[in-house]
């Protein structure tokens, strides 16, 4: 989360008062903790002071939706479960004790792995907005792909790992556990990115919407690529694999490099070079480079494996547990 002038972020703590949570865990940038303070300062000021249960994850930039993920999941290994809300979300009154229930159980039973919630208006487009996850979940699906930036399609790529998946992960919408999205009175889903942050600053506002909208088109293009969808139909995805290579369903690879290629790509000379024109990838003799996005299959990958607790930083730039 980078800014949050709403105080969405109060409103979700709020609402959980009325369930004993062990831990509230937000996510921000460390610039947004620092001079001039803006509105995720007074914010963590606020609940660092009236809140015994937060705990403030900080990043070196602002983070992406996959990465804040990935940070809070990596940050409680052992924990049995736990949910993640986006910040425009608000728990209606007794759907946390009734989660606690129905995940409690299936960390004993293992009956459900993913858990999606019911929501006071149709949330088609955005049922990903929240959800809870077991630990033996995450062990075995992995970690989220932090190619998928800043936000957008990190769903997608979510729910076609999950069917990839050997057995597939078992996934069950809880009726019974109800949130809000956006404002009372909303009765369509709108993405909480597209929010503005800063009305009295249009020509700000007119970048960002920008940034987001180029974003959309990347993400799509990118989550085609991995796993072989035709089009825009992410519904008929012909890849079991990543990039259609001998690669576990869980794998992912990034870099700066990788970022890099968002600029376009373009192949000669038996190598791929970025819109700058710059070499990125060296292209093996008989590969076919299309789809393949510029990934190495013998780099290190960031997964939860053995022994969960145990953080370290590897050579690829990734936390890994």
């Amino acid at each position: 989360m980078g800014r949050d002038p709403q105080l969405l972020v109060l409103r979700l703590y709020y609402s959980t008062l009325d369930y004993p949570v062990k831990y509230f865990v937000v996510v921000v940038p460390e610039r947004a903790l620092s001079p001039p303070h803006g509105a995720i300062w007074y914010e963590v000021q606020h609940l660092k002071e009236y809140a015994d249960n937060i705990v403030i994850v900080t990043c070196e930039r602002s983070p992406s939706v996959a990465e804040g993920w990935n940070a809070v999941f990596q940050a409680f290994p052992h924990e049995a479960w736990g949910v993640y809300c986006a910040r425009d979300t608000a728990w209606m009154p007794g759907s946390l004790e009734r989660l606690a229930g129905h995940m409690w159980n299936a960390s004993r039973d293992n009956s459900i792995e993913v858990a999606l919630m019911n929501w006071t208006y149709s949330m088609t487009d955005g049922l990903y907005n929240a959800f809870g996850f077991t630990k033996s979940a995450l062990g075995r699906f992995g970690l989220f792909d932090e190619n998928i930036y800043p936000a957008y399609f990190e769903d997608g790529d979510f729910k076609l790992r999950q069917s990839r998946m050997q057995p597939p992960m078992r996934v069950q919408v809880l009726h019974d556990v109800i949130l809000q999205h956006g404002k009372r009175s909303e009765q369509r889903y709108s993405s909480g990115v597209q929010l503005p942050n800063d009305p009295n600053n249009e020509q700000q506002e007119r970048h960002m919407r920008s940034f987001v909208d180029q974003r959309w088109h990347i993400n799509a293009a990118y989550l085609r690529r991995k796993w072989g969808c035709p089009g825009d139909n992410f519904m008929g995805c012909q890849y079991q694999t990543p990039f259609n290579k001998s690669l576990p369903v869980w794998y992912w690879y990034t870099s700066k490099e990788q970022r890099a290629l968002d600029l376009g790509l373009n192949a000669r000379g038996g190598k791929m070079y970025d819109g700058g024109g710059v070499a990125v990838y060296e292209i093996p003799p008989g590969d076919n480079y299309i789809g393949w996005a510029g990934y190495k299959e013998s780099a290190h990958v960031c997964r939860i494996t053995g022994d969960a607790g145990v953080v370290t930083r590897n050579e690829s730039g990734l936390w890994c547990v």
